[in-house]
């Protein structure tokens, strides 16, 4: 008991006896086994991470800030990628669960998804990270993404543009339809008209991009969704030979490192990564040790526009 009071932190050992318990610590090189921990019905001081890519930056640096959040409070992190298969993910829950974790940070494929419902009402924490549950309700922690859309548009507006078009990929997603909104809702403002087109890989891209182009509607501008529609775009427009901002001009959503090696560098609207995942971790750190607390928390961070050159701006550096 002296022991384990000891290694858990409680205020009734000596000092003198915790010394003494610590050099034995040291000198057997004992470590706690997780697995014992669980069976005597203690916290297995592990939490479970589901994002759908990490090879996407985004996810990698959310990831990464959870991971040391989770570190300094004595936590380790089960990561997994769920490729954005709702079916995949939904296993990778299960599993997480029965092992068992303390609580779990999720970034659903799907916030549709039945099985949401059936997570959020059992007795393990539950935070969705970038996109709420939209079948239960869960702790949260997203971004502003209608305001980022309108300020994107805004800016694109202000350089006199009015035929400004929205590219999407991954339309289906929380984050991407709400983007398109703030879109909408300030081309509307404008008394101008807004024109939404999906892309679902670069090859259809191309031919989307090719005709929409070589209309009599052709665009003076393009706000792309996301990073994995911006990416696709700018290598698409190389292709047409359609350069940016001189024949058309470019704000993304998302930003990427690389973005400022590109000529031009590429305007987009940024989210806070890193503190998304921290956040996100310090909020289900928080749930775990309240395990009384039934009320849910939406966090929603703010998001700011990185102006460089794809909008017709000059260098700022």
């Amino acid at each position: 008991m002296t022991v384990s009071r000891t290694i858990n932190g409680h205020p009734y050992v000596a000092a003198a006896t915790a010394k003494r318990v610590q050099a034995a610590i040291r000198q057997l090189g004992y470590r706690p086994n997780r697995a014992a921990r669980i069976l005597t019905g203690q916290s297995s001081k592990s939490i479970g991470l589901i994002v759908p890519d990490l090879a996407d930056s985004f996810f990698s640096v959310v990831s990464h800030a959870i991971q040391d959040t989770a570190r300094q409070a004595g936590y380790l992190v089960w990561l997994a990628a769920s490729n954005g298969d709702p079916s995949i993910e939904e296993a990778q829950v299960e599993e997480m669960a029965s092992h068992p974790v303390d609580g779990i940070l999720l970034v659903p494929s799907d916030s549709h998804s039945k099985y949401l419902k059936t997570l959020a009402s059992g007795s393990t924490p539950i935070v969705t990270i970038d996109r709420p549950s939209e079948t239960a309700l869960t702790d949260s922690v997203e971004v502003e993404n209608r305001v980022g859309a309108r300020t994107a548009v805004e800016h694109l507006i202000g350089h006199g543009y009015k035929k400004i078009v929205c590219l999407v990929m991954n339309s289906h997603l929380r984050p991407v339809r709400e983007r398109v909104a703030g879109y909408e809702e300030r081309m509307r403002q404008e008394k101008l008209s807004p024109k939404k087109l999906v892309l679902s890989n670069e090859a259809t891209a191309k031919s989307v991009l090719l005709a929409l182009f070589n209309s009599a509607d052709c665009p003076d501008a393009l706000f792309t969704a996301n990073n994995a529609c911006t990416t696709c775009v700018i290598k698409v427009l190389r292709a047409l030979k359609i350069e940016v901002p001189r024949d058309v001009a470019l704000v993304g959503f998302d930003d990427v490192d690389f973005y400022t090696l590109l000529k031009p560098p590429v305007t987009t609207v940024r989210q806070p990564a890193a503190e998304l995942g921290r956040t996100s971790a310090r909020l289900l750190l928080q749930k775990i040790k309240s395990e009384s607390s039934t009320s849910t928390t939406r966090t929603v961070l703010p998001v700011k526009l990185i102006i460089r050159e794809s909008c017709g701006c000059k260098s700022q550096n």
